[in-house]
């Protein structure tokens, strides 16, 4: 189900997913773009997080198979599920909701243990994926995964640590000029054959050819 999602993420659908990058340059290009509200320049943000190595994880664990198959579920649904991730692990395991989920890891990891821990499903995980998509190889590509639960803004996840950094408006373009003088340009990071001719056709629309 992760791939799926991945896949889905890759054409702008929305999924429980958030696109990350572990090279901050990348990070730096897109923080660099230009974005305007009321026809004013805004400044753009690198936000950089820190998560324990329990809540990092491979595309292919237990742990991100049970948190990607809660696409199979309606709002309703993730809510119910929400609901009984108070209960203990035993108690828990005995719901229909969950006896359901089960059986959507067990359809791609049928020799899954019939055990699911609800602590599993409340917060994002980082989730290393599958290097094969020439897209997620150029920008070092990872993802954020979501759980079953949204903290509210009262709620602080004090496990993450985040760092921020402000990319000031009037600076963008000469970031952009040295980050395409160390390969990092929409060319390089959208190997996709549109988006390389798009970024070349803009590099050469002012010289005449």
């Amino acid at each position: 189900m992760f791939d799926r999602l991945v896949r889905m993420q890759h054409f702008d659908l929305p999924t429980r997913l958030l696109d990350v990058t572990i090279n901050p340059l990348v990070a730096l290009y897109f923080a660099s773009a230009e974005y305007k509200e009321d026809d004013k320049p805004q400044d753009g943000k690198v936000q950089a997080l820190f998560l324990p190595e329990d809540r990092v994880r491979y595309f292919d664990s237990d742990r991100v198979s049970c948190m990607a198959n809660l696409a199979n579920f309606t709002a309703d649904e993730k809510r119910e599920i929400t609901a009984v991730c108070k209960l203990d692990m035993a108690e828990f395991n005995k719901q229909d909701i969950v006896k359901r989920l089960l059986w959507f890891v067990r359809v791609e990891k049928p020799h899954f243990e019939a055990k699911i821990d609800p602590r599993h499903l409340q917060h994002p995980v980082f989730v290393k994926p599958k290097m094969s998509n020439r897209r997620i190889i150029a920008q070092s590509g990872a993802f954020l995964i979501y759980g079953a639960r949204r903290l509210t803004s009262r709620e602080v996840d004090t496990d993450l640590r985040l760092s921020r950094a402000i990319v000031p408006a009037d600076k963008k373009p000469e970031i952009r000029d040295q980050l395409e003088r160390l390969g990092i340009h929409a060319s390089s990071l959208f190997p996709e054959i549109d988006k390389a001719a798009g970024w070349i056709a803009k590099r050469y629309a002012n010289r005449g050819v």
